[in-house]
């Protein structure tokens, strides 16, 4: 016989399935009135500027608990950072589209005007010198400092869970807080219809269904078990961990959450080799949006499906792994660079032709009119700019001599 929580979860899922015909019902009749009366329907989609989003009609705002858990809290750093964008996807899209993006940091301009482009189902490898802004970008996507949906939920991995008496089990369990958020966002929309209003409910549907009650707990032990805890380690209290295994018990949070956007820096740091290998396949299968930085090319190799560039105060877009990058950026810079040199070759020889005949006959002067106005037309219409190599730090250690022995002597030592 089945359970009456069992039960409840049917009778829950049979009454969404109602919910949903009726809206795609009503929906269609709405349509057709529109059809009869020559109205034309639709929602455009809102712009938001200056770092700040409007909320949709029906949309809702994740409350405090969900924010607390899902983005970092507002810090030093957040207070020195000035972001500016507007947003180009509508509010209700799972896909995050903002123009003419800045980031300035202390002062200092790490993003100019650029486009950021993030699109449901791509995981992004973002990639840069150090010190280019790669973790500000990923900060200012946490802290909602750009334009955002609200309706969008954000997973920023930034720093490991207390170390508290509560166990590991029990603390990735707990973010199942978001059901409440989402059910309550499912009523709203309900009573709205548009396409984007379906594609939206259709989704907390189906976040709905992950969500399930009666699998939280086995889906909890595999992700931590992947992570490298045993089961003896998963009842163990969080505060018998180092900050290391911590950060693995927060990693397992933001995998178990599967948010609309996830924000990865360098998620390898803890882990060791199998852990490494079994969160490679992890997200893999991630079919939101991904966002990492890491240092590890085999693991970006295995896990991206697009690269983002940080070039310049630019944002640069390619398709396909680390290697698929390296190839494609290797190519471009090879054609900027004969495009470069040709057109220096071509001003330098008309520029020659210029000084030498410019003032001579009446016709070598005129051909040295027309060649000075082709030579303005280049300027203006831009020139291609000399490809500089990313910097690259070389070490190099000696040869360390022999050390005389005892290397260690240690005196009176006692273990309590």
């Amino acid at each position: 016989m089945p359970s009456e929580s069992a039960k409840k979860r049917q009778a829950q899922k049979k009454e969404r399935e109602r919910q949903r015909q009726k809206q795609t019902s009503a929906k269609k009749k709405q349509k057709a009135e529109e059809q009869v009366n020559g109205a034309s329907g639709g929602v455009d989609g809102n712009e938001c500027s200056e770092g700040a989003c409007a909320a949709a009609p029906g949309a809702v705002t994740p409350s405090e608990d969900d924010a607390k858990v899902k983005s970092k809290p507002v810090d030093k750093k957040s207070a020195a950072r000035s972001c500016t964008g507007v947003l180009a996807s509508h509010p209700l899209s799972r896909d995050i589209h903002i123009n003419r993006l800045s980031i300035t940091f202390h002062g200092v301009e790490l993003l100019s005007d650029t486009g950021l482009e993030l699109n449901i189902g791509r995981r992004y490898g973002l990639v840069g010198l150090n010190g280019s802004g790669k973790s500000t970008l990923l900060d200012a996507l946490g802290n909602r400092e750009v334009p955002i949906p609200p309706n969008m939920d954000i997973f920023h991995l930034t720093e490991e869970v207390a170390a508290s008496d509560m166990t590991p089990l029990q603390c990735v369990m707990e973010v199942d807080e978001e059901r409440l958020r989402l059910e309550t966002e499912a009523e709203t929309l309900m009573k709205l219809s548009g396409d984007m209003e379906s594609e939206r409910l259709q989704d907390i549907y189906e976040r709905l269904d992950e969500l399930d009650a009666a699998t939280a707990e086995t889906k909890a032990a595999r992700l931590l078990h992947g992570l490298g805890f045993s089961p003896e380690m998963q009842q163990r209290p969080c505060k018998d961990f180092s900050g290391g295994w911590r950060m693995r018990v927060s990693l397992a949070r933001a995998l178990y959450v599967k948010p609309t956007l996830l924000l990865l820096d360098e998620p390898t740091n803890h882990l060791d080799l199998d852990a490494c290998v079994w969160l490679e396949e992890e997200l893999k299968k991630y079919k939101r949006i991904l966002v990492m930085v890491s240092h590890s090319q085999d693991f970006m190799n295995g896990v991206c499906t697009n690269v983002i560039h940080l070039h310049k105060n630019t944002l640069v877009y390619y398709r396909g792994n680390y290697d698929a990058y390296v190839k494609t950026r290797s190519e471009l810079e090879e054609h900027q660079m004969k495009r470069y040199n040709w057109e220096k070759d071509q001003m330098q020889h008309m520029k020659d032709y210029i000084a030498r005949f410019g003032h001579g006959s009446a016709k070598l002067a005129r051909q040295a009119q027309s060649k000075e106005k082709v030579l303005a037309k280049m300027v203006a219409g831009g020139l291609a700019e000399k490809v500089v190599s990313d910097k690259l730090v070389q070490f190099s250690f000696p040869d360390c001599g022999s050390v005389p022995p005892p290397v260690i002597m240690v005196q009176n030592v006692s273990f309590r």
